[in-house]
């Protein structure tokens, strides 16, 4: 097989000092949504015309973006430490309305929401993730929780998480793969689509001991079944099968740090790969250039995705 060929999307915007995060392929729009988390913006690009809309949100933090089932024009994000819509027409800067859904950890207020997607019957599931400080650490250690939302209802599923990160389901549904990026593992849970409900939490892969640097980040599952981990400070993202916990590849991106993946494309073997910039405190600019913050490409990865992301089917 030949190697991966990665490179800048063309016409895609960067995320300049900033974080790139959380692509979603819509195959019936054959168009990939991401976000800016520090830049507060969601990203909108299409293929087929190499054109890119960025809308941007007033708040401070953009974590996730789902377009909404059988609704024009409707977006669940997360902004902060809430679930909202978003009434966007796809071009503008500006968004025409955002409307509350949910508001998570209450008692937590500075925990904000972080990675998410929604499961095969449209149940949007997004973790919290604790307010960190670059030159103390976590502020609130193991504060963070994994929840689900769905018709009004919010589900608070899994406690003790650090940076709730990446999220995927095996085809057949009975088995949900999951990230907390600081607890240096990730976990593999029994997962009951209808009820929506967890168990059975086990070891599915231990990073610590894989060769791997940089923290595990979010995630997208292939058509085999193996998992492709995006790694923030990593250099790329590791090919694992999860079933045996071993690492069988790995694409390196010209950005050291890779947040997110999800395949795309008519054929679903392409997989996109968003990137993070110099936003810490404690970076310095000049380890810094071009290459980060930019949304990538790789090809000949061997592998296709599982489908379109699933839209959010919940009430609005």
């Amino acid at each position: 097989m030949s190697e991966p060929i990665v490179s800048v999307v063309k016409g895609s915007l960067p995320c300049v000092n900033g974080l790139g995060e959380g692509p979603h392929w819509d195959a019936g729009r054959e168009e990939l949504f991401y976000v800016d988390i520090m830049k507060h913006a969601v990203f909108r690009y299409i293929p087929k015309t190499e054109e890119c809309y960025k809308v941007e949100i007033d708040s401070d933090h953009v974590s996730l973006v789902v377009p909404v089932a059988n609704e024009k024009n409707q977006y669940v994000i997360a902004v902060d430490k809430t679930i909202q819509v978003m009434e966007w027409d796809g071009k503008s800067k500006v968004p025409e309305k955002v409307k509350l859904l949910y508001t998570g950890e209450e008692g937590m207020p500075t925990n904000k929401m972080n990675d998410g997607k929604c499961d095969a019957k449209g149940r949007l599931w997004a973790g919290s993730m604790v307010e960190v400080d670059p030159t103390k650490g976590l502020e609130h250690a193991r504060k963070g929780a994994l929840h689900s939302f769905d018709d009004g209802v919010a589900k608070r599923h899994v406690d003790g998480i650090d940076i709730s990160n990446g999220l995927a389901w095996t085809a057949d549904n009975s088995v949900m793969y999951y990230i907390d990026s600081y607890s240096g593992v990730m976990d593999a849970f029994d997962f009951d689509l209808e009820k929506g409900a967890l168990s059975n939490r086990r070891t599915a892969f231990d990073f610590k001991t894989s060769g791997a640097t940089g923290l595990a980040d979010g995630m997208t599952i292939d058509a085999n079944g193996n998992l492709w981990v995006a790694f923030f400070g990593g250099n790329g993202v590791m090919q694992i099968d999860p079933r045996v916990g071993k690492k069988i590849g790995f694409v390196k991106t010209p950005a050291s740090r890779a947040t997110s993946v999800a395949f795309g494309g008519p054929h679903l073997d392409t997989l996109y790969i968003t990137t993070g910039s110099c936003f810490l405190p404690t970076d310095n600019a000049e380890d810094f250039g071009p290459a980060d913050g930019q949304l990538y490409q790789a090809v000949n990865v061997g592998a296709k995705g599982l489908g379109s992301g699933v839209s959010y089917a919940g009430k609005i």
